[in-house]
This record gives C-alpha cells, structure tokens and sequence, in this order.
C-alpha cells in the first residue's frame, strides 16, 4: 500500500513547501534585484513607464523615436496587444520610475502560477485522495523547467499571457466538476472567456488555446459525455466575440490592432519576420527545445520507474492519475502544436503550456514519489532538510556574486552626462543591438538614431571612432568598451 485510503499525511506537506519556495528563490530572488532582464522585458518595462507617464496611450504604446526592427518602426509599437503595458502602467504610477515596478510585477505572476497550479491539481483529483497534500510537486516540476525560471523574472508577455490562459483553464474545470444544479454555474465559462480575451490583448491569436480545454476533458474522462462540453465553449465563443466586437467599434483600437495583425501575424504566417531557422526543422525548434529543457525530468521518471520494477513496489494503477496523464498531455499539446505552424519560435513562446506539461509529470511521478516519503520518512526529511539549506546557501551565493550588466549599467552612467529623452547617435554597425535601445529608453529615455552628424552625442566602440575629429570631441568611457563621444559641433 502506498498510502492509506483517503488519509492525507503531514509529511507531504510543510516540509517539501519550504524546500520547493526556497528552490524557486535560487533564481528568482537574484534576478529581481539586479535590474537585469532579457531585451523584450525591458523594452515592454520602458513602453509601460512611457504610457504611465503619458508618452503614447493604451492603443498607441510608445516605445522611443527609434527601434532596432524594421517591420515595428511605425509611429506607435504595434509588436504586441497592450494589455501588459497597460497593467504594468497602472504599478509605474503607484510607485513611480523605478525597476521595483518590473520585480514587484513579476513576483505577483509568479504567485499567480503557483496558485492556480496547485488549485488546478487539487480540482483535477477526488476530494479524498491521498495526493491533494501534494500541490507542491506539480510547482516544483514547473519550476525546474530551464525555460520557466529564466523567463518569469524577464517580464515577458508570454508569462502574463500564460496566467491568464492557465486561470481560463482553472474556471473552466471547476464548472466540468461541479453538480449540473449548481447556482450560478454559468459564471465559470464566462470568466474563463474574459480570461481567454485578456491572454488574446497580451499576445494575440495563441492566447486562445484554452478555447480546447472542455472537449479536451470530455474526451480524456470517459465517464463525461462529449456533450457536456458545449455549453461552455458556445459562452466562452460568444464571450469572445463580443470582446472583439467591442473592440472593433472602438476607432483607435481597430487601428491598433490592424497594424498588428498585418505586421505581426501576417507576417509571422509569410515567414517574413524573426526566424528561429530554415527548413522544415525550423517548425520544431519548439518541440526540440521542450525536450532539451524536460531532461531533468524525465530522467527522474526513468530512475523512479526503473526503481519501482526494480524493487517491486506494490503501486496499484490508480484510474484517476492515468486520466489526468491524458487530460494534461493533450491540453499541453493544444497550447504547443498551432505554434508549429511558424517558423518564428522561441522558447519562452512555451510558456503557457508548461504548467500543463509540468502537472503531467506530477501525476506521473506522484504515486512513486508517495511511495518513498510513505517508507522513507526519516531520509526523505533529511533530503529535504538538507536541500533547503543548500537552496538558500546557493541563494545567497548568488547575490554576492550579481553579474554587472554592461548596457544598463551605460545606460545609468549617461544620466550624468546625457539630458533627459534625448536622441543620441550611435554608430550604424552598433544599431542593430535591441540591448542598447531597450535599456537606453528603460533608464533614461534616450532614442537612438544613426544620423550621427548633427548630434552632439554618439555612442561609439573602438571600431568606429574614426568617424570622429578627436582632436575636437571629447570621449567618454563607457563599460563593456563602449565610449560616448561628445562631438563639438560648432568647428
């Protein structure tokens, strides 16, 4: 017997919590007060500031008089849907400009996540299973993905996206679950449809993948007719066009978000912007980078299977987890394979369907992994014991050591030398650096343009300073071997 029937044991729960918390600071913590993200958090932080400030508006966000991408030159970013900036707007004017704004936002995803991962565990087992006491290993299955802990603390649009797909999901097993009777049912499938709005005005078209959830659990739980299903998905449709509706009779977001299906989805389709490749392979850099970042865990299913048969543990086949295996491959899927069909892909592009992927492995791992706490008590407390002091000693390790980062650092080094939202020059081989644009208009509201001759500013390397009449204009050291050359226009 792996656990007694119905009994929740202590041992599954405060201790792996605090081990699973103190892993996720490892990364997380360090990444929040270092005021360093990858290029796209920054340059969605910067348009958010700008909006908040009231530089550009919700549908028209303003990033700066110059950007590094040719197809998003217009004169408002129309790269993305708004929503993000708008929300992130909202922080900048309660706590002013300041990279608190990016952490603070941030941590409330990441607490978002976590949250609804452990509810959707909960409402996808029996009230008196013995595994509810394990809401901590589909988090920590989640966290363990490479792709989730560098990709939540970088501000990303799929991370916000993703929470609200994965909350759509959450309302919409919590109406398959409840009595047919129940009050007020209708509630759930219309927020789950509000919910599938708000991930479509984050990140547009894949935002819509919760739209397969229902029919996705009608056909893994045999026990559940087909028909059920309808219902639901005909509230959530019609919740869905009435926000596209809406949104098209209003004139300045009808503009918006023509641009932007045109320039972004349009194109993305044609093959006619970023691309992760060439081929046919290039439609599964996805799957390929999925499989990459899954190592871990799926060598941990390999020892625990293989220990399992190896030892032969008595774990009776329990109709329940095997049901959810189904449910949690399939929807993961739904939120990966329309992805497949551009060339354009990036592994935080995964985002949304991870917590699918990771609550997958959950169940595949959960009855081993009760067998061993159950038998093992004592070696499992010490385990954790000794995890979580490793977790924190790695925690701290890894503030003491914080890595400079060279373009944000510049970009703070200019507030002394630099006024304020000026253009600047920069030389043309420099240009293309989206890291240098991004952190520029994050920390100091400088534009960047290549017409170098009549600004009093450049930035410059060593490749370039040939260009210049040294013998008139000053050079400034910067970090990272960049220089500032300040030009004496009047010779």
């Amino acid at each position: 017997m792996i656990l007694s029937s119905g009994k929740k044991e202590a041992y599954a729960s405060l201790l792996p919590w605090l081990f699973t918390l103190s892993f996720i600071l490892i990364t997380f913590l360090p990444r929040s007060v270092d005021d360093t993200m990858f290029m796209d958090g920054v340059t969605y932080a910067a348009i958010a500031r700008n909006m908040a400030e009231g530089i550009g508006s919700f549908w028209q966000p303003f990033f700066a008089h110059s950007f590094w991408l040719p197809y998003d030159n217009g004169p408002f970013f129309s790269g993305h849907p708004p929503l993000q900036f708008g929300l992130q707007a909202i922080l900048f004017r309660i706590f002013g400009d300041t990279p608190a704004v990016e952490n603070i936002y941030n941590l409330l995803i990441l607490t978002g996540y976590m949250l609804l991962i452990v509810k959707i565990w909960q409402k996808m087992l029996d009230p008196a299973s013995p595994f509810q006491a394990f809401g901590w290993l589909p988090v920590l299955c989640w966290y363990t993905v490479g792709i989730v802990y560098y990709s939540i603390p970088n501000n990303f649009l799929d991370s916000t996206m993703g929470l609200f797909c994965l909350a759509s999901c959450y309302f919409q097993l919590v109406y398959l679950k409840e009595v047919p009777v129940q009050k007020h049912r209708a509630l759930w499938p219309l927020l789950a449809g509000i919910c599938i709005v708000l991930a479509f005005l984050t990140k547009g078209p894949v935002g819509l993948y919760p739209l397969a959830f229902a029919a996705i659990y009608t056909v893994s739980i045999p026990t559940y007719g087909l028909s059920k299903a309808f219902p639901p998905i005909v509230i959530m449709l019609g919740v869905i066009a009435l926000g596209i509706m809406g949104i098209l009779a209003y004139g300045p977001a009808r503009e918006f978000m023509a641009t932007y299906f045109n320039g972004q989805v349009v194109q993305a389709l044609l093959q006619k912007r970023e691309k992760a490749g060439t081929g046919w392979t290039a439609h599964f850099t996805l799957v390929s980078e999925l499989l990459r970042n899954l190592l871990p865990h799926l060598i941990a299913c390999t020892l625990l299977y293989g220990l399992s048969f190896g030892f032969k543990w008595r774990i009776s086949r329990d109709t329940a987890i095997s049901e959810n295996v189904l449910l949690t491959a399939l929807v993961a899927a739904s939120g990966i394979v329309p992805m497949l069909v551009s060339i354009k892909q990036y592994p935080h592009y995964l985002l949304p369907a991870l917590p699918f992927v990771a609550l997958l492995f959950a169940f595949l791992l959960v009855q081993r992994i009760a067998f061993i706490m159950a038998h093992k008590k004592q070696l499992i407390t010490i385990a954790l014991s000794v995890g979580v002091v490793v977790c924190w000693g790695a925690t701290f390790r890894k503030l003491a050591t914080l890595p400079p980062d060279v373009h944000s650092d510049n970009a703070k080094q200019l507030r002394t030398l630099v006024p304020l939202a000026s253009t600047i020059g920069i030389c043309h081989d420099l240009f293309q650096r989206a890291d240098i644009h991004a952190n520029f208009q994050r920390y100091h509201h400088l534009s960047l343009s290549t017409g170098i001759d009549s600004l009093k500013y450049v930035l410059a390397d060593s490749a370039c300073l040939s260009q210049f009449d040294l013998k008139h204009d000053s050079i400034v050291p910067l970090h990272g071997g960049y220089l500032l050359v300040v030009q004496n226009l009047d010779r």
